[in-house]
């Protein structure tokens, strides 16, 4: 049986695992807000986690906190242009602003 996930579980769950990369403690409980409220606070308790360290994960990929952030904003712009793209289909392009400049 195929389930899709919604995509708060999506989301939450893209942090969760992009930001255990980098040995951040993040889980994916809750609204995609309190998980990324929750992700950047232990971030930021982190000593020195602006040093960007490269970290290689178990499947031998380098990360770092630079990646995480690029990755992090990758995926929220593909989510938001989708939601764009929904949105022109539902209530027509004169009535959603392309505030993005997505197409």
């Amino acid at each position: 049986m195929y389930w899709r996930k919604s995509a708060g579980e999506n989301r939450c769950g893209f942090d969760s695992r992009h930001l255990n990369e980098i040995g951040v403690p993040a889980d994916n409980e809750g609204t995609i807000l309190a998980c990324r409220e929750r992700g950047f606070a232990a971030l930021e308790s982190q000593p020195d986690f602006l040093k960007n360290p490269v970290i290689q994960d178990s499947c031998d990929e380098e990360w770092s906190l630079r990646k995480v952030l690029r990755r992090f904003v990758w995926h929220d712009r593909i989510h938001a242009k989708a939601l764009y793209r929904m949105a022109v289909k539902t209530f027509g392009p004169q009535a959603v602003p392309n505030v993005f400049l997505f197409i």
